[in-house]
């Protein structure tokens, strides 16, 4: 979701084009997707048929703040170093501290943006009820993504993202074995 660009021994931040309120630095993000993530979980402990509708308005979030609502950039750009973000976003100084707080952001957002996922899907599909089927499942979703911003250029190829929505999912399918499940 942030673009971020390496260049020899510093990085290059870019328009962070998944904020949606300019200047937020993506914490109103960060608020809005733990919003959802609650409200998809509460829909669906309430009545199990909500998840269609769920499904679909989830769908159409992660397609919208994903691809839908950018415009084509110039160049291709793909971040293939792993954990790039986390170290652009904490450093180290007896304890871990904020460095970058968009690249935190950025980061959460990604992991809160696939829980949705990882409790919504086994919960539709019998099929994914193991983990070891739904979160690689989602990590494909994510590849998706992830291969179609850079081949649009509506963003850029992050390995980052990948690994944080992976994990996102897993939580989901941790929250769905926990709570729906039950």
């Amino acid at each position: 979701m942030l673009s971020i660009i390496s260049q020899s021994t510093h990085t290059i931040l870019l328009d962070p084009v998944w904020t949606l309120f300019p200047g937020s630095e993506g914490g109103a993000e960060v608020l809005l997707s733990l919003g959802f993530v609650i409200l998809a979980l509460i829909l669906l402990l309430i009545d199990r048929r909500t998840g269609w509708p769920v499904a679909v308005a989830y769908l159409f979030a992660v397609l919208y703040f994903t691809i839908l609502s950018r415009t084509p950039g110039e160049a291709r750009a793909a971040l293939l170093t792993p954990f790039s973000t986390i170290r652009n976003a904490l450093g180290w100084d007896g304890w871990f501290v904020v460095v970058n707080k968009t690249n935190l952001y950025a980061l959460f957002a990604n992991i809160l943006l696939f829980m949705p996922f990882g409790f919504i899907l086994p919960s539709l599909f019998r099929f994914t009820r193991k983990w070891y089927i739904a979160v690689p499942f989602a990590g494909m979703a994510s590849l998706g993504i992830e291969l179609t911003q850079y081949f649009t250029r509506m963003g850029c190829f992050d390995v980052d993202d990948l690994i944080a929505n992976t994990l996102g999912a897993g939580l989901g399918y941790l929250i769905y074995r926990i709570v729906l499940r039950k």
